[in-house]
């Protein structure tokens, strides 16, 4: 069954007032984003399991279509997919060269392994990366673009990006050096410059998203920015495409995972003002379009070195280990245990819900092990006073579904009516209380200083380094040098009166 989600918005009266049945002049344009490491063809649920997806089904979808066209990639290349992940994303970036891509941009899971990882992925790609509002030391850093301008049959269109400022607000500790402007004003900055450089239409490629509590949306920025024709909105991992239009601007939030490609169909009048637009979310099925041979077989052999690599042993378990969101557990405190012991500091600290699996009993493998902690965090070096350290970690302990998994130290808390409150902490190296006059070292993941626990209280530390060292990395050396894993007893945590 062929699935389409169609919208049409007529904008004729609005933008021209000319005649609705005078001939129209097309322009085409393609969208992918969220692709999330999902390269390959697969079952797919939502389309009753026919097989879609995957760079080879896009190439041969694209020869059936007629030229020229405009096509766009708006970021989140790698996240879920161990396939992508694990080679922070130079698989899928291997995949894209073969792909007529116009342009690309970035969203936030794009920068987890830090601004360099990704530099060095897509400084070979043919196709230009657009972000209008990322600065490193003053300056777009390269190879980004602030913008470009295409000419589709006689249509000139403008291109400009923009990222979340929250992406790089919350990840200081992996984004040295780089800033995001305001998106509002950079947008109105751009439009400007654009139409002063004779554009009739303007794409924004954005990883702003839906309404948030702080900051700025795709809707609320059509709304204060004039001239917007068309904002293709990333980071929104979703299953089916969804469209807005606010303020003659059209939005589309694309499908996550490369299953289905958005088609955006512009209608242009004799004075190249645009009077049609036509939406269509169009499913990859294998069985309709076929795969490009190569790139399937490039895939399936990228596959198979990851599939190699997952089932590689890490360690030997004597009995499962469990984790929690709630409270105080053993895979957590084994896991923070690794994190202590190898950075050396006064203590170790990550957030439960960064822990998504129990390890099982007997043999350990590397998918096991991504399964357990699937996420990029790097370590970071925190030097912060006593009294900073008591009040965020005691923050942190009040953190809904989020406990801390600590090593290093013990803690001693009372259950009160304002809250639970942290009484005494105790090192472990030394047997001393922390003092809240005291200065002190702490190993954290860069998304526990970035706000892992929904507060700001480790960023405010006196100084913070991260190692760009991967905490996966640190687990599997810890587990490995186990011939058999030694599990920590639980006491970290002592509920006191």
């Amino acid at each position: 069954m062929r699935v389409k989600s169609i919208l049409f918005i007529l904008l004729a009266a609005a933008l021209s007032g000319g005649c609705l049945h005078e001939e129209l002049h097309p322009v085409d344009v393609y969208y992918t984003a969220d692709v999330q490491g999902f390269y390959w063809s697969r079952m797919e649920p939502r389309f009753e399991n026919k097989e879609a997806g995957g760079y080879a089904v896009l190439k041969n979808f694209l020869q059936t279509r007629p030229a020229p066209y405009l096509l766009f990639d708006g970021g989140n290349w790698f996240g879920s997919a161990p396939e992508g992940n694990l080679t922070k994303g130079a698989y899928v970036a291997e995949l894209t060269k073969t792909i007529p891509y116009t342009a690309g941009s970035v969203s936030d899971k794009d920068l987890v392994y830090g601004w360099p990882s990704l530099r060095n992925t897509v400084r070979e790609l043919p196709y230009p990366f657009i972000v209008s509002n990322l600065k490193l030391e003053g300056k777009i850093p390269w190879p980004m673009h602030d913008y470009q301008i295409r000419t589709v049959d006689g249509i000139k269109i403008g291109i400009f990006g923009l990222i979340d400022p929250q992406t790089i607000n919350k990840n200081k500790g992996r984004l040295l050096g780089l800033t995001a402007q305001d998106p509002v004003q950079v947008a109105k900055d751009m439009a400007s410059l654009l139409r002063e450089k004779g554009v009739d239409f303007i794409i924004v490629l954005s990883a702003l998203g839906e309404e948030q509590k702080d900051g700025v949306s795709d809707a609320s920025l059509a709304g204060e920015v004039e001239h917007l024709g068309l904002i293709l909105s990333a980071n929104k991992d979703r299953e089916n495409a969804e469209t807005d239009t606010v303020n003659n601007t059209f939005i589309v939030y694309p499908g996550s995972k490369l299953d289905s490609i958005g088609h955006i169909r512009l209608l242009f009048d004799k004075n190249k003002q645009v009077r049609e637009v036509k939406f269509e979310d169009i499913p990859l099925f294998k069985e309709e379009f076929g795969e490009d041979e190569e790139i399937a077989s490039r895939a399936a052999a990228l596959r198979a070195d990851t599939r190699k690599k997952m089932n590689a042993r890490v360690a030997d378990m004597p009995q499962p280990v469990a984790t929690s969101l709630a409270a105080e557990s053993p895979l957590g405190d084994l896991l923070a245990q690794c994190l202590y012991k190898w950075s050396k500091l006064d203590g170790a600290i990550i957030n439960s819900d960064s822990i998504r699996n129990a390890l099982p009993e007997g043999r350990v493998t590397e998918y096991d092990l991504y399964k357990t902690y699937p996420y990029g965090d790097n370590i970071t070096f925190i030097t912060i006073k006593g009294a900073a350290f008591l009040k965020a970690l005691e923050d942190s302990l009040n953190a809904k579904d989020n406990f801390p998994q600590v090593a290093g130290f013990t803690v001693s808390y009372a259950v009160t009516q304002e809250g639970k409150k942290i009484r005494q902490v105790v090192l472990e190296k030394n047997g001393r209380t922390v003092n809240p006059r005291e200065t002190y070292r702490f190993a954290v993941t860069d998304h526990v200083l970035a706000g892992g626990f929904g507060h700001d209280g480790f960023i405010d530390s006196l100084e913070f380094k991260n190692t760009f060292v991967e905490a996966r990395q640190i687990m599997r050396s810890c587990l490995a040098r186990q011939k058999t894993v030694e599990l920590p007893k639980l006491g970290r945590w002592k509920k006191v009166k």
